[in-house]
Protein backbone atom coordinates (compact mmCIF):
# COMPACT_ATOMS: atom_id res chain seq x y z
CA UNK A 1 0.00 0.00 0.00
CA UNK A 2 1.51 3.45 -0.91
CA UNK A 3 2.88 5.43 1.71
CA UNK A 4 1.21 8.83 2.82
CA UNK A 5 1.68 12.22 1.35
CA UNK A 6 4.55 13.83 3.27
CA UNK A 7 1.64 16.56 3.98
CA UNK A 8 -0.57 14.14 5.84
CA UNK A 9 1.55 12.49 8.07
CA UNK A 10 1.77 14.60 10.99
CA UNK A 11 -1.90 14.66 11.31
CA UNK A 12 -1.79 10.69 10.31
CA UNK A 13 0.52 10.15 13.10
CA UNK A 14 -1.35 12.48 15.82
CA UNK A 15 -4.32 10.27 14.90
CA UNK A 16 -2.45 6.56 15.60
CA UNK A 17 -1.06 7.72 18.78
CA UNK A 18 -4.31 8.98 19.88
CA UNK A 19 -6.02 5.34 18.76
CA UNK A 20 -2.64 3.46 20.63
CA UNK A 21 -3.48 4.96 23.70
CA UNK A 22 -7.16 4.80 23.84
CA UNK A 23 -7.92 8.03 24.11
CA UNK A 24 -10.44 8.54 21.25
CA UNK A 25 -13.55 10.19 22.88
CA UNK A 26 -17.26 9.40 22.95
CA UNK A 27 -19.18 9.30 20.01
CA UNK A 28 -22.36 11.90 20.10
CA UNK A 29 -25.56 10.40 20.70
CA UNK A 30 -26.78 11.85 17.10
CA UNK A 31 -23.69 10.84 15.20
CA UNK A 32 -23.53 7.64 16.57
CA UNK A 33 -27.33 7.13 14.80
CA UNK A 34 -25.30 7.32 11.41
CA UNK A 35 -22.44 5.23 12.34
CA UNK A 36 -21.67 1.36 11.70
CA UNK A 37 -18.80 0.19 13.63
CA UNK A 38 -15.40 -0.63 10.72
CA UNK A 39 -15.33 -4.47 9.88
CA UNK A 40 -11.85 -4.89 11.65
CA UNK A 41 -13.71 -2.86 14.56
CA UNK A 42 -15.26 -4.68 17.69
CA UNK A 43 -18.58 -3.37 19.89
CA UNK A 44 -15.66 -3.47 22.70
CA UNK A 45 -12.84 -1.58 20.64
CA UNK A 46 -15.55 0.79 19.26
CA UNK A 47 -16.38 1.89 23.59
CA UNK A 48 -12.42 1.66 24.40
CA UNK A 49 -10.99 5.15 22.31
CA UNK A 50 -10.52 3.33 19.30
CA UNK A 51 -13.40 4.33 17.18
CA UNK A 52 -15.75 6.91 16.34
CA UNK A 53 -16.24 10.28 15.77
CA UNK A 54 -15.48 14.13 17.60
CA UNK A 55 -15.12 17.36 16.24
CA UNK A 56 -12.73 19.85 16.58
CA UNK A 57 -12.96 23.77 15.74
CA UNK A 58 -10.57 26.46 13.61
CA UNK A 59 -9.56 28.66 16.64
CA UNK A 60 -9.05 31.41 14.14
CA UNK A 61 -12.33 31.25 13.44
CA UNK A 62 -13.39 30.49 17.25
CA UNK A 63 -12.05 33.62 18.03
CA UNK A 64 -13.29 35.82 15.53
CA UNK A 65 -16.72 34.50 17.11
CA UNK A 66 -15.85 34.99 20.60
CA UNK A 67 -15.05 38.63 19.97
CA UNK A 68 -18.70 38.68 18.41
CA UNK A 69 -20.45 36.92 21.22
CA UNK A 70 -18.74 39.20 24.01
CA UNK A 71 -19.96 42.06 22.11
CA UNK A 72 -23.41 40.23 22.91
CA UNK A 73 -22.57 39.22 26.50
CA UNK A 74 -22.51 35.48 25.09
CA UNK A 75 -19.61 32.75 25.21
CA UNK A 76 -18.73 29.74 23.20
CA UNK A 77 -17.02 26.98 24.77
CA UNK A 78 -13.93 25.12 23.29
CA UNK A 79 -14.81 21.34 22.04
CA UNK A 80 -13.88 18.71 23.59
CA UNK A 81 -11.90 17.55 20.96
CA UNK A 82 -9.56 20.85 21.23
CA UNK A 83 -9.39 20.84 25.42
CA UNK A 84 -7.97 17.09 24.38
CA UNK A 85 -6.01 17.69 21.46
CA UNK A 86 -4.84 21.11 20.50
CA UNK A 87 -1.97 20.40 18.28
CA UNK A 88 -3.97 17.59 16.33
CA UNK A 89 -6.90 20.33 16.14
CA UNK A 90 -3.62 23.07 14.63
CA UNK A 91 -2.28 20.07 12.56
CA UNK A 92 -5.81 19.49 11.30
CA UNK A 93 -6.50 23.00 10.00
CA UNK A 94 -3.01 23.43 8.62
CA UNK A 95 -3.51 20.70 6.23
CA UNK A 96 -6.84 22.28 5.10
CA UNK A 97 -4.97 24.87 4.32
CA UNK A 98 -2.11 23.19 2.37
CA UNK A 99 -4.48 21.29 0.63
CA UNK A 100 -6.47 24.49 -0.36
CA UNK A 101 -3.13 26.18 -1.11
CA UNK A 102 -1.80 23.59 -3.42
CA UNK A 103 -4.40 22.21 -5.38
CA UNK A 104 -7.91 22.06 -7.17
CA UNK A 105 -10.04 19.75 -5.70
CA UNK A 106 -12.53 17.10 -7.59
CA UNK A 107 -16.24 17.58 -7.12
CA UNK A 108 -19.65 16.13 -7.22
CA UNK A 109 -21.67 17.28 -9.51
CA UNK A 110 -25.48 16.93 -10.61
CA UNK A 111 -25.94 17.02 -13.96
CA UNK A 112 -29.36 16.83 -15.85
CA UNK A 113 -29.30 14.59 -19.13
CA UNK A 114 -32.01 13.58 -20.86
CA UNK A 115 -32.36 9.92 -19.12
CA UNK A 116 -32.65 12.44 -15.84
CA UNK A 117 -30.06 13.33 -13.48
CA UNK A 118 -26.86 11.66 -13.17
CA UNK A 119 -23.90 12.42 -10.48
CA UNK A 120 -20.24 12.91 -11.06
CA UNK A 121 -16.93 13.85 -10.43
CA UNK A 122 -14.65 16.41 -12.21
CA UNK A 123 -12.51 18.62 -11.52
CA UNK A 124 -13.37 22.18 -10.27
CA UNK A 125 -12.65 24.40 -12.89
CA UNK A 126 -11.46 28.23 -12.16
CA UNK A 127 -15.18 29.44 -11.85
CA UNK A 128 -15.73 26.70 -9.30
CA UNK A 129 -12.56 27.23 -7.01
CA UNK A 130 -13.79 28.39 -3.38
CA UNK A 131 -10.83 30.85 -2.90
CA UNK A 132 -12.36 32.21 0.75
CA UNK A 133 -13.63 28.31 2.07
CA UNK A 134 -12.15 28.72 5.46
CA UNK A 135 -14.22 26.13 7.07
CA UNK A 136 -14.64 26.52 10.93
CA UNK A 137 -15.28 22.41 11.97
CA UNK A 138 -13.63 19.58 11.18
CA UNK A 139 -15.20 16.03 12.06
CA UNK A 140 -12.61 13.19 13.00
CA UNK A 141 -13.78 10.27 12.18
CA UNK A 142 -11.89 6.79 13.08
CA UNK A 143 -13.28 3.74 11.75
CA UNK A 144 -16.19 5.16 11.33
CA UNK A 145 -18.37 3.30 8.56
CA UNK A 146 -21.41 5.70 7.98
CA UNK A 147 -25.08 4.76 6.67
CA UNK A 148 -26.78 7.01 4.19
CA UNK A 149 -27.69 10.49 5.24
CA UNK A 150 -27.39 13.46 4.48
CA UNK A 151 -25.76 16.53 7.34
CA UNK A 152 -27.99 17.95 9.60
CA UNK A 153 -28.42 21.82 10.12
CA UNK A 154 -26.84 24.52 6.72
CA UNK A 155 -23.55 25.68 5.62
CA UNK A 156 -23.38 29.14 7.21
CA UNK A 157 -22.74 31.04 3.41
CA UNK A 158 -21.72 28.51 1.75
CA UNK A 159 -23.11 24.64 1.42
CA UNK A 160 -20.23 22.43 0.65
CA UNK A 161 -17.91 19.98 2.52
CA UNK A 162 -14.29 18.95 1.97
CA UNK A 163 -13.62 15.11 3.28
CA UNK A 164 -10.42 12.79 2.75
CA UNK A 165 -9.48 9.48 4.31
CA UNK A 166 -6.48 8.63 5.68
CA UNK A 167 -5.26 5.47 7.02
CA UNK A 168 -3.95 1.91 5.50
CA UNK A 169 -7.19 0.79 4.44
CA UNK A 170 -8.49 -0.81 0.86
CA UNK A 171 -12.33 -0.15 -0.43
CA UNK A 172 -13.87 2.18 2.17
CA UNK A 173 -15.14 4.75 -0.76
CA UNK A 174 -18.01 7.50 -0.12
CA UNK A 175 -20.34 7.24 -2.01
CA UNK A 176 -22.22 10.06 -2.64
CA UNK A 177 -26.16 9.99 -4.80
CA UNK A 178 -24.75 6.01 -5.35
CA UNK A 179 -21.08 7.25 -7.05
CA UNK A 180 -18.34 5.70 -5.09
CA UNK A 181 -15.40 7.70 -4.52
CA UNK A 182 -11.85 7.08 -3.72
CA UNK A 183 -11.13 9.74 -1.09
CA UNK A 184 -7.95 8.05 0.36
CA UNK A 185 -5.51 11.06 0.50
CA UNK A 186 -7.40 12.19 -2.48
CA UNK A 187 -9.62 15.01 -1.30
CA UNK A 188 -13.10 15.77 -2.25
CA UNK A 189 -15.80 18.72 -2.05
CA UNK A 190 -19.21 17.89 -1.98
CA UNK A 191 -22.95 19.04 -1.07
CA UNK A 192 -23.17 17.13 2.53
CA UNK A 193 -26.36 18.96 3.41
CA UNK A 194 -28.29 18.12 0.35
CA UNK A 195 -27.08 15.35 -1.33
CA UNK A 196 -27.07 10.92 0.65
CA UNK A 197 -23.74 9.81 1.01
CA UNK A 198 -22.61 6.46 3.08
CA UNK A 199 -19.71 4.71 3.45
CA UNK A 200 -18.88 1.35 1.97
CA UNK A 201 -17.12 -1.47 3.62
CA UNK A 202 -13.44 -1.70 3.93
CA UNK A 203 -10.81 -3.64 5.54
CA UNK A 204 -7.77 -2.11 7.53
CA UNK A 205 -7.28 1.20 9.61
CA UNK A 206 -9.38 4.00 8.46
CA UNK A 207 -9.72 7.93 9.15
CA UNK A 208 -11.38 10.35 8.05
CA UNK A 209 -11.86 14.54 7.72
CA UNK A 210 -14.57 16.35 6.88
CA UNK A 211 -13.87 20.18 6.77
CA UNK A 212 -17.25 22.05 7.08
CA UNK A 213 -19.12 25.21 8.47
CA UNK A 214 -22.42 25.04 10.75
CA UNK A 215 -24.91 28.05 10.36
CA UNK A 216 -24.91 29.99 13.48
CA UNK A 217 -27.07 29.28 16.35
Amino acid sequence: MSPPPSSYETVLTKLRDIVAQGKWPETSVARSSVILNGKNTTEKEATTGKAGSFTVINTKVLDQRQRESKSRGESIPLPLGNQLFPDLAQAIFDLEEAIAARQKLKRVHISSTNHGQQVVVKDEDDEETIDDFRPSHCAVNCNAQFTPHVDSGRGAGQSLSVIVGLGDYHNGEIVVEGLPCDIRFQPLRFDGWSLRHWTNPYEGERFSLVWFTPAPK
